[in-house]
């Protein structure tokens, strides 16, 4: 038996430990050559040498990456395959420095396989159907198209999307075969459908909800035996999510329960938390510091009606408010609606008090939010600097139409805000002044790159009548103010002297960039023109610089304004919260 001199155990597992340690490697980065960056992208998923990389101390042995380095080259192919080449070549390198490697793949792609032939069929009756034929003739790829297979699993995709959407609820795939000719780069794809007869809505079952069944039955946009569309799904769970009495709103057709090509709709949903209350500080450069409340009953029986209070105090103006609103869901969606309202403003030196009110009706039509109805408004203003004051009855009908398309409800990259509204008062239904007033707003966005917007907003009003002087100060129209003429104080443009009292004509015109620095910090830059007028035309320009912050709870204005036509007017801070388009 030979004997080992002392410490040669040791000594070993020193030499073992160094070797293991020497063969400790790194996989630091991959680099391609020659492949854009959605091709390095999936040729990156198909990699197993990119499981190395997935956390910084990943280490593999000198054998582990000989063996990954000898399956790169086909994994690199079979990631290009998706993109129609299947015999690129592939060379790589390997670059060391000490235990760190970096992988180099030079790629050159090749002639792609292209589509030889294709044969698209559907059978039966979605043969004609446009909506189904106009998936068929978008289909990718195209007879010559390189063969993308990402194209060709969509569209195939939005075939069977369409039929399902469209009521062919038997439709079936009887032929999907793509045969690939590696040597003749040539790809042949054959697909062919049968769609089956297209089935009819059935009979709506709700489930749920808290209300009488003759009400959820009044919101089906479709009538019994209507060909299935699966848009009218879509409408009716928007309305149903509109009216804010439900947590979860899903609506399914149920085609393994149809009879007789008539599918049954199955609406589940689960009720919204009954009543909300809120109270917190506020404050607005229009209105000064003060506190906001509010009690909103999202329900208050089984029919759906909705009761809605709020108390506001402030500093410059303070109201009280009590809404109640009955559903209104046969022809034209929407509410009828009762309000009182009990306000107190500071206008420049005029103090006004007044009680409203107010009866309507709304609703949607093609697009557009309208709204009629009839007001009653008891006002008294006095006049702080006279000593004088008045009151004053007005009863007008009123009406309004409102039309707003965005993107996106907080931040819209594209939208506009187009709103008009009438207003007629007439001593024969007791008002105390015959007048009609007519009012204007339009806001349109549009996006400039990834970054920046452009804001455009205007104003017009007129009034019509014999009796303005009569008028009261809150139906006049003022100019000025956050949302208005920045720059400028809270309704001080308009007509008087030592005594702002409002015009008989507003104009309003604003123009502001805006460039987003991150995606919830931002500056603009803006300039606002207008007047409130009775004869003459006098444009008082604003211009200004601002914050814009994206909060959670909403999009939120910092501003600096400057007026230009006096020369001491002094710079005015303006904050304003709410979506742009409101």
């Amino acid at each position: 038996m030979t004997r080992r001199p002392p410490g040669f155990s040791a000594l070993a597992a020193v030499l073992f430990l160094l070797a293991a340690r020497a063969e400790a490697l790194q996989v630091k980065s991959i680099e391609f050559a020659g492949l854009n960056e959605a091709q390095i992208l999936n040729v990156r998923s198909e990699l197993s040498l990119t499981d190395t990389q997935l956390e910084a101390d990943t280490v593999i042995s000198e054998n582990r990456l000989d063996y990954l380095m000898r399956l790169a080259p086909r994994e690199v192919r079979r990631g290009l395959e998706a993109f129609g080449y299947y015999d690129a070549a592939v060379e790589s390198k390997v670059i060391r420095n000490g235990e760190d490697v970096s992988v180099q793949f030079t790629v050159v792609l090749g002639e792609p396989v292209q589509v030889r032939k294709l044969s698209l069929n559907v059978n039966g009756e979605a043969g004609k159907d446009p909506v189904v034929t106009s998936q068929v003739d978008a289909f990718l790829p195209k007879q010559g198209f390189v063969f993308h297979h990402g194209d060709y699993e969509t569209s195939k995709i939005n075939i069977s999307r369409a039929l399902n959407e469209r009521g062919y609820f038997d439709a079936d795939l009887n032929t999907h075969t793509v045969e690939v000719t590696r040597a003749e780069h040539a790809a042949d794809i054959a697909l062919d459908w049968t769609s089956g007869s297209r089935y009819k809505f059935g009979d709506v079952r709700f489930e749920g909800h808290q209300f009488d069944n003759s009400l959820m039955e009044k919101l089906v946009p479709w009538e019994p035996g209507q060909l299935f569309d699966q848009t009218e799904l879509f409408a009716l769970q928007k309305t149903l999510a509109d009216l804010d009495y439900f947590a979860a709103i899903n609506v399914q057709p149920l085609p393994d329960q149809a009879s007789n090509g008539v599918v049954p709709i199955q609406v589940s949903l689960t009720p919204a938390k009954r009543s909300i209350y809120s109270l917190g500080l506020r404050y607005g450069t229009d209105s000064g510091a003060g506190f906001a409340s509010s009690m909103e009953r999202r329900w208050v029986n089984r029919k759906g009606h909705k009761l809605f209070v709020a108390l506001n105090v402030a500093q410059e103006k303070s109201d009280f408010t009590a809404q109640y609103r009955i559903p209104a869901f046969s022809k034209i969606e929407g509410w009828y609606t009762f309000r009182t309202s009990i306000r107190e403003e500071q206008i420049n030196e005029i103090t006004t008090q007044y009680t409203e009110l107010a009866m309507s009706r709304n609703g949607r039509w093609r697009g557009w939010d309208l709204n009629a109805g009839l007001e009653y408004k008891r006002e008294r203003y006095d006049d702080l600097v006279t000593n004088f004051h008045d009151y004053s009855t007005i009863v007008a009908p009123v009406f309004s139409a409102e039309r707003k398309k965005f993107d996106d409800i907080n931040s819209p990259q594209k939208g506009y805000r187009f709103f008009i509204e009438t207003r007629v008062g007439s001593t024969a239904i007791g008002s105390d002044i015959d007048f009609v007033q007519l009012r204007s707003e339009a806001r349109y966005i549009h996006s400039i790159g990834f970054s920046n917007r452009l804001l455009l907003r205007g104003e017009l009003g007129t009034t019509f009548t014999s009796d303005f002087d009569q008028f009261p100060p809150s139906q006049r129209f003022y100019a000025g103010g956050d949302h208005s003429v920045r720059g400028y104080g809270y309704r001080e443009l308009g007509e008087g002297i030592a005594t702002i009292v409002g015009g008989k004509h507003i104009a309003v015109a604003s123009v502001e960039f805006e460039h987003m620095f991150t995606p919830t910090w931002g500056a603009a830059a803006f300039v606002d023109a207008g007047d409130a007028f009775d004869e003459q035309f006098n444009a008082n320009v604003g211009v200004g610089l601002g914050l814009r912050w994206r909060s959670p709870v909403g999009p939120i204005r910092i501003d600096i304004a400057h007026g230009l036509n006096e020369p001491d007017q002094n710079f005015r801070l303006h904050i304003s919260l709410g979506p742009d388009l409101q």
